[in-house]
């Protein structure tokens, strides 16, 4: 690769680093500011009156924060590997890295699709039913 190509893959790739690492927050966000408004309507309900459709974002916007926490800390282990895989060049540490780099970009799918699908339960059974 040429010093021109190189120096543009690094600073895309620093880009899309700091593009993930983002979005990734953002649907954390996203997931429990969405989990703490259902959860004030559940607690604001009347006492004796059981909505079970508050139930099910509830469930799914769970998932969505717990999976955006996992994908996180599997980046930050994907960091850690492929800094030990730069300086060590351990065949352990390349495959860990990875890994940890799959297990992220996984997460963060399945974080975002989650998310989504508890916004779409929550829209046709609470807002709109």
């Amino acid at each position: 690769m040429e010093p021109e190509q190189r120096e543009r893959y690094v600073r895309w790739q620093n880009y899309r680093i700091n593009q993930l690492t983002f979005s990734i927050n953002l649907f954390l966000g996203f997931a429990v500011a969405s989990l703490a408004y259902v959860i004030n309507i559940k607690l604001n309900e009347k006492p004796g009156t059981i909505n079970p459709d508050l139930l099910f974002p509830i469930y799914w916007w769970s998932a969505s924060a717990v999976l955006g926490t996992v994908a996180s800390l599997s980046r930050l282990l994907d960091f850690r590997y492929t800094a030990r895989k730069i300086k060590d060049s351990s065949e352990c540490d390349k495959k860990t890295a990875k890994f940890f780099g799959k297990a992220t970009w996984v997460t963060f799918w399945m974080q975002v699709i989650t998310y989504i699908v508890g916004g779409y339960v929550f829209i046709t059974n609470v807002v709109f039913p």
